[in-house]
């Protein structure tokens, strides 16, 4: 089941701790970054510290574990290609 939270503390607060994948989206609704984690409201948290990733909003999806959520980022990589997730 996807979610959508604004970019607020108060919004950040209501993230799961559990995996998942998500998307961080600009204020026009792209999807800048897509990402997986074991705990999905502190790598949030993580990425609002980082001003370098700025986003309006996050997309989350909760997942059952780790592995899920790779599958689920593997997708989304393919589908939205996001700017700031670049290969090394």
């Amino acid at each position: 089941m996807v979610k959508k939270y604004p970019n607020t503390p108060k919004s950040r607060k209501k993230i799961p701790s559990s995996p998942g994948a998500y998307n961080l989206k600009n204020k026009k609704g792209k999807t800048v970054y897509t990402g997986e984690t074991e705990n999905l409201r502190r790598r949030i948290g993580e990425h609002n510290r980082d001003r370098s990733k700025h986003f309006s909003n996050v997309t989350i999806t909760p997942t059952p574990s780790k592995t899920k959520a790779k599958q689920v980022e593997k997708k989304r990589l393919k589908n939205n290609k996001p700017p700031k997730n670049k290969k090394k």
